[in-house]
């Protein structure tokens, strides 16, 4: 149990939890993704400028609008204290010690639920409690994640203390499924806090599994146009493509400096399922909200998909290829199609070393599998290239969408909308109005807080990631049937522009897949900017 109680855990416990109360409560309005002032900001920026065209323009919206919308936002968001939070965390032996610091907080331990699967853990945990100053706490036998499928209780604090690395290669340590399933459920209230922490195994604990890790870090990372870099000034670099270096030579690269790679690898992969992956994943293909959108023979549009996204067309000089020419743009394409034999096979463009290693290969399957709710490997990637294909346009998938969409597609000019940064093209708005009824989890970048520490002797990675549904702009939108005739109204439309610019920020060199050429301010506009992670902090032991 002395690896609950080392100086370097007890102060990153603390660290956290402080972090993550005072994002919900004392700092809630900076931990959504737009600002409460934000509509007000765009447009007060914009009339103070120098473009007369943009000013008179912007000028149109009222304040009445806008007042109308902080009312609204004030509605969404609320205020919350210490005392209103409801937590879930991992018990673990001693579970005393997170509540310790959770009440001394504010927090009610009425309002604190704790889980451990474990039984003998969990009957060392019961008494552990029962001896401690804290017997009101609530904990159950069993994972978080199996009792939101039966209890779908929402919270405003997860804390997973996983301690075992992302993934296990560990069959019973299903981590990463636990992670699929809580954020399939929307067991976060929004904003809410989600707290991961996993470890990275040395090679004298694990050097075969420090392999794989080196290798699923290396493809995961590889097609991302921008990543953290602790030599720039700003932060962060371009990604391996733009370095021209091959995939092997990026393998190399990370393995040389496996700890700093994996902890980018563990918050990459965080903002690209509760953003992207889960999204795509538990959206209903057999409910009629499907088809609000998208028609046609899934197993045809996918077969349209394979031929056109993945491999170059010989027929067709220059034809297909788009995620092997603009991995950038596609990067959770490209990974899923270098880690999947049909979608690889073995072409040039993807990484070799992938199956000439059986146990890798092994690796990745499950990896892949618990990304899906369903644990299934084959829907995770169908589910993926179904959806990312049809919001896009330009390569034939205008065929599949629903005639409400056609009709939407149709009309659209984009000349009908002011330039104010960035063209109003056809496929953000059809994004965004897919979200709308899809209720992804959006991540506040510029609030995210990582610390690292030794727990003994190995590595720990420590995330805090505030998730937010962006209600305040998805609810403030017309709906698909009403999109044309609402932005009409140019209060209307410049509002739920001016919010979408505040939310598109955060994923501008994270999340190329959605929202892209959505700015209404340039985004090196301070108070405007596109927002940057912080670099992960190390926790030291002071003694």
């Amino acid at each position: 149990m002395s690896s609950y109680s080392e100086p370097e855990k007890n102060k990153a416990r603390a660290l956290v939890i402080d972090n993550a109360i005072k994002a919900l409560t004392k700092n809630r309005s900076v931990s959504t993704l737009a600002r409460r002032t934000y509509v007000r900001d765009v447009r007060d920026h914009i009339t103070s400028g120098d473009n007369p065209y943009d000013v008179k323009i912007a000028k149109q919206l009222t304040d009445e609008t806008i007042e109308r919308w902080e009312y609204f936002y004030d509605s969404i968001v609320q205020s919350r204290t210490p005392a209103n939070l409801k937590i879930a965390y991992l018990s673990g032996p001693n579970p005393e010690n997170d509540l310790r610091i959770f009440c001394q907080a504010g927090v009610l331990p009425e309002n604190i639920w704790a889980f451990e699967s474990e039984n003998s853990t969990y009957s060392d945990a019961v008494v552990s409690a029962l001896n401690s100053e804290f017997p009101f706490i609530k904990i159950i036998n069993g994972g978080l994640d199996t009792f939101i499928d039966a209890s779908p209780q929402r919270f405003d604090i997860i804390y997973l203390d996983f301690c075992g690395p992302l993934p296990s290669r560990n069959k019973k340590q299903k981590t990463l499924s636990a992670l699929t399933r809580i954020l399939a459920k929307h067991a976060l209230n929004s904003p809410g806090v989600l707290i991961t922490n996993f470890s990275l195994p040395l090679e004298e604990q694990d050097e075969a599994g420090r392999s794989l890790l080196a290798k699923l870090v290396s493809c995961y990372l590889y097609p991302k146009d921008f990543l953290e870099d602790k030599q720039s000034e700003s932060g962060f670099s371009e990604g391996p493509v733009a370095r021209s270096l091959s995939p092997e030579e990026w393998h190399e690269t990370v393995s040389s400096d496996l700890e700093y790679y994996y902890g980018q690898f563990v918050t990459r992969l965080l903002i690209d399922h509760a953003s992207l992956i889960s999204t795509y994943n538990r959206f209903p293909k057999n409910n009629f909200l499907y088809k609000k959108f998208f028609s046609g023979n899934e197993g045809s549009i996918l077969n349209t998909i394979k031929r056109s996204f993945f491999h170059f067309n010989d027929e067709d000089e220059g034809g297909g290829g788009d995620v092997i020419v603009d991995s950038g743009q596609h990067p959770t394409l490209w990974t899923l199609a270098s880690l999947d034999k049909e979608l690889n096979a073995r072409d040039s463009n993807y990484p070799q070393f992938i199956f000439e290693d059986d146990e890798f290969y092994k690796f990745t399957e499950q990896f892949l599998s618990q990304l899906d709710v369903g644990g299934s490997k084959k829907e995770l990637i169908n589910t993926h290239l179904l959806i990312s294909y049809l919001l896009s346009e330009g390569s034939g998938q205008e065929e599949f969408w629903s005639e409400k969409i056609k009709e939407l597609y149709r009309n659209h000019n984009i000349w009908a909308f002011h330039q104010f940064c960035d063209l109003v093209l056809f496929h953000p708005i059809f994004e965004a109005l897919f979200r709308q009824v899809a209720t992804p989890y959006h991540v506040n970048i510029s609030e995210t807080k990582r610390w690292n520490y030794k727990a003994k002797d190995t590595p720990m990675f420590m995330d805090m990631l505030i998730l937010d549904e962006c209600r305040y702009l998805y609810d403030w939108m017309p709906t698909t049937d009403m999109f044309s005739n609402a932005v009409a109204d140019i209060n209307r439309q410049l509002s739920y522009r001016f919010v979408l610019d505040g939310v598109s920020k955060h994923r501008r060199w994270y999340n190329p897949e959605y929202f892209f050429g959505t700015a209404v301010v340039d985004q090196d506009t301070e108070g405007f900017d596109a927002k940057i992670l912080k670099p992960r902090e190390t926790i030291e032991n002071d003694l």
